[in-house]
């Protein structure tokens, strides 16, 4: 029962570490390319998800929060499809494509809303051991994702003040990482490290900006039962550094975020697993900085191919 509970920690990962639109501008990614990763018995995995973000209000560069005022909001509807396949032992690549809607709205009343494909993304993993070699020893792997600018640009979205039609973060990212994962018995932990490197954007004007670089670190833990339920609970912590014109760093304001995380699976049969999970920005004052804060509900459905199917 545990390798398929790795389902429940490997959804935590990807709601953590999934862009979206109304984050084009802030310093959310995609992260470790870490989806749905496969447990040892299986051969590949397809996902579909469904994922509504709400902002709930924002940190400033003083590290002070404040709510959302009325009549002003941020929402976002995803749809994600998502694959995953084994290709050697010890290694495994996937590619996700989302389709958004967003919608935003001002304190005047204006409103706004938009939609179409998002930023398409891929990802790898390459285990280096199992965590069978000590009972305290991890497993430990080498994880690479990247994402590919297909949705819509902020700065095309531009005649919309709102950002309602941005789907996309306008650039590609390439996102090298580690991933530590170990189970002692029905409980089982992960921890996630990454660095996000972009691509440089040229903005309406003409000038080539390059967006810092994104640091995201993410731990997680918690029990299987033999029923099929399992429950994964942990927190991230994203930062990224002020965006650079040439060699000039533009200001010296650094982007952070801190959110708790869960997520709760159910193994219905052998082949499916029907996922649930929320991650929430915490709306305390000093843990973020020049960032928007949002809360995200998904539900979503993993079918699976053993090795020998």
């Amino acid at each position: 029962m545990l390798p398929r509970a790795l389902a429940c920690a490997a959804a935590l990962l990807s709601i953590a570490v999934s862009p979206t639109a109304a984050r084009a501008s802030a310093c959310c990614g995609t992260g470790h390319g870490a989806a749905q990763w496969l447990a040892p018995s299986e051969r590949a995995a397809a996902t579909f998800s469904l994922r509504l973000t709400e902002q709930v209000g924002a940190w400033s560069l003083e590290r002070d929060f404040a709510s959302s005022g009325e009549g002003v909001y941020r929402r976002e509807l995803m749809a994600e499809a998502g694959w995953m396949v084994r290709v050697r032992e010890r290694v495994q690549v996937g590619v996700t494509v989302p389709w958004i809607a967003a919608w935003g709205g001002s304190p005047g009343g204006a409103s706004s809303s938009g939609g179409g494909l998002g930023d398409v993304s891929a990802s790898g993993r390459l285990a280096v051991f199992d965590d069978h070699l000590s009972p305290w020893i991890p497993a430990a792997a080498f994880t690479l994702g990247a994402s590919i600018p297909t949705g819509s640009l902020p700065d095309d979205a531009a005649i919309d003040p709102l950002g309602g039609d941005a789907t996309g973060l306008g650039v590609a990212e390439i996102r090298p990482g580690m991933l530590f994962e170990k189970s002692w018995g029905s409980f089982q932990a992960l921890l996630a490290a990454s660095i996000g490197v972009r691509t440089v954007r040229r903005l309406s004007t003409g000038e080539r900006i390059a967006p810092g670089d994104r640091t995201q670190i993410l731990v997680a833990a918690g029990p299987v039962w033999s029923s099929g339920l399992s429950l994964a609970a942990g927190g991230m912590y994203e930062r990224e550094g002020p965006p650079r014109v040439g060699r000039r760093f533009v200001g010296s304001d650094a982007r952070e975020r801190t959110a708790l995380l869960a997520v709760l699976a159910y193994d219905m049969s052998p082949r499916w697993t029907v996922i649930g999970n929320v991650q929430a920005d915490l709306p305390i004052s000093g843990i973020g900085r020049n960032e928007g804060a949002f809360v995200a509900l998904s539900a979503g459905l993993r079918h699976v191919w053993g090795r020998h199917d």
